[in-house]
Order: C-alpha cells, then sequence, then structure tokens
C-alpha cells in the first residue's frame, strides 16, 4: 500500500511541476490538440472531446482560459474529478 502512495505522489508532482505559458497552450486550440487552462492548471482534454456532453462547446476556450465556462452552472460536480485525470501542469507565472 505504501508503495502505490509514492507513485500517486510522484505521478501528482510530476503533473504539477511541469509549467506551460499562455502562448505554448496557445497553440493546442484544435479538436485533434485541445489544451485548456482552469484556475492556473494546465489540461490536456484531446481524449475528452469527443465524449464531452456539451458537444463542441468543449472546444469555445481551446488553447485559452476555459476557468469561467468549466465553473458554469452546466457543470454537475463530477466534473471536478474527472478533469484531474487531464492535468498536465501549471501556467508559468
Amino acid at each position: 500500500m505504501h508503495g502505490i502512495f509514492c507513485i500517486c505522489l510522484l505521478i501528482f508532482h510530476i503533473q504539477t511541476s511541469t509549467s506551460y505559458s499562455k502562448k505554448e497552450v496557445s497553440t493546442h486550440n484544435t479538436r485533434k490538440d485541445c489544451w485548456i487552462i482552469i484556475k492556473d492548471k494546465v489540461y490536456d482534454v484531446t481524449p475528452y472531446v469527443e465524449e464531452h456532453p456539451g458537444g463542441d462547446a468543449i472546444l469555445n476556450n481551446a488553447g485559452g482560459d476555459s476557468t469561467e465556462g468549466f465553473f458554469g452552472p452546466q457543470h454537475g460536480t463530477r466534473v471536478f474529478d474527472i478533469i484531474e485525470d487531464f492535468c498536465i501542469g501549471k501556467l508559468e507565472d
């Protein structure tokens, strides 16, 4: 059990220790390469684009900040758990 905990911490550290500039995120703005920013974290949601219940709405802020849309009334609380699986790092200061 202890080993699994350490692996999880290592994965979390790797995901959150990588930083991306807004300029770099902005280049990932298509259906086949879709990154978004939510509260200064960067997410590669490319694998989720086709599954998104809201259809192409997920592409409205592709390559940019989706914080406002993410916290809109259309999303249930389950989305908060799902999104963390797609975190690839944080936005540079």
